[in-house]
């Protein structure tokens, strides 16, 4: 990684002004994020399904998403400080082992609970590669194109997001699991030989390091709305499948492409609205059109209210998270920017953490209905809780403004 300036607005955008370096690094940290969230999403659709074949429970079914994000939650907020002192290929190629140690376990996996333990290996991997990635692109960011570089970064998170899913189903209707394994195990190794090909310059050796605070107090607010709205993500990914089957709709493969080719193409459309109407403006209604997107899933499903569902959901989804990162960034010292951006990027897996089994065992116990209910309702409080952080800040600010005064 390039050393930093005193301010990150003051480096080169992503765009084509970007020294050679530095375009190579974030092609390579855009191919890495492909390549994982493809491999993620083929997970996320695939393993709940194989968990009931290995006799499994529902409830049992949030536990495998639990695991990978309690691992991803303890790592995330460290990656920063450790981005800053050894380098981001230093930090990546761990992960990138870890990834590929799980895929070949797995297959050798024949109980639930061997399945959820090996999960692990996947919150690992995700922590380690995915924000590192998401830190080189924030720094390279000049401030006032911030929102789009980001933007831009994360459609190719959605895209493997979007392809993950029918991948799967198809690799299963042609092979099975094993044959999903597989593919799993090859993409991989496709992630170590790009952190392999990464090169950046030596870290910092004296940027603080190790297993510091876990979190920055810039960055807090924008987590705790973050916490709360992330407790129903899980949902749609490992109960969309099954309530469709179960209303005669099959396993709606299709669904997870048409959501996020709704989040790529408003990303596309909207990759400027932050950095020219602002963060909030933005952000209030994208969490707002999660919400309404869970509720209607919550509705007997058909194909109108699927493909409903995945338009609100896709086009909430497209502005949320590269919005906040771009909150977070802007209202943090250079100096910080890793250690708030893990901070950020460990409340997602927080959120997760308490709302995957929480949610897994209601459905268990009620339902899909009150599952995609209970998503919503989290997604609203996550919005009260944006206006509350928000409204706060700005009583601060004038506060101090007018003992300053």
């Amino acid at each position: 990684m390039a050393p930093k300036p005193p301010s990150g607005s003051e480096r080169p955008g992503v765009a084509g002004g970007a020294p050679r370096s530095a375009r190579r690094a974030l092609l390579i940290c855009v191919a890495l994020t492909f390549v994982l969230h493809v491999g993620m999403y083929v997970l996320n659709t695939q393993m709940p399904i194989h968990l009931l074949r290995l006799g499994g429970s529902h409830a049992q079914i949030g536990w495998l998403f639990g695991v990978t994000t309690v691992v991803g939650l303890v790592l995330r907020p460290q990656v920063g400080g450790w981005t800053d002192r050894y380098g981001a290929r230093a930090v990546m190629l761990p992960g990138a082992l870890a990834l590929i140690v799980t895929m070949l376990a797995l297959p050798a996996a024949a109980s639930p609970l061997a399945v959820i333990a090996l999960m692990a290996g996947l919150g690992v991997g995700a922590a380690l590669i995915s924000t590192t990635g998401s830190i080189v692109v924030a720094n390279e960011s000049p401030g006032d194109r911030r929102g789009e570089s980001l933007s831009l970064f994360y459609v190719f998170s959605s895209a493997g997001v979007a392809l993950g899913p029918p991948i799967g189903f198809v690799l299963a209707d042609l092979g099975g699991m094993r044959l999903n394994f597989a593919v799993l195990i090859g993409l991989s190794l496709v992630a170590i030989g790009l952190v392999l090909a990464l090169r950046t310059a030596p870290g910092d050796p004296d940027a603080p390091g190790g297993l510091g605070r876990p979190w920055s107090r810039h960055a807090i607010p924008a987590s705790l709305t973050l916490i709360v709205i992330t407790m129903g993500h899980a949902t749609v990914y490992a109960f969309l499948p099954l309530s469709a089957a179960a209303a005669g709709l099959g396993t709606a493969a299709w669904f997870f492409p048409l959501m996020s080719g709704f989040t790529i193409l408003c990303r596309l459309v909207l990759r400027r609205a932050s950095d020219r109407l602002g963060r909030a403006p933005v952000l209030v209604p994208a969490i707002a059109l999660l919400a309404l997107g869970n509720a209607v899933l919550a509705a007997p499903p058909t194909v109108l209210s699927l493909v409903a569902g995945a338009a609100l959901l896709g086009c909430g989804n497209s502005m949320l998270y590269p919005t906040l990162v771009a909150l977070v960034v802007d209202r943090t010292p250079a100096v910080e920017r890793g250690r708030a951006i893990g901070t950020l990027s460990g409340a997602w897996d927080v959120g997760v953490a308490i709302g995957a089994p929480t949610i897994a065992l209601l459905v268990q116990t009620q339902g899909y209905v009150a599952g995609f209910l209970a998503s919503a309702i989290a997604t609203a409080l996550g919005l009260a809780t944006f206006l509350v952080t928000e409204r706060h800040r700005r009583l601060e600010r004038r506060h101090g403004s007018t003992g300053a005064g």
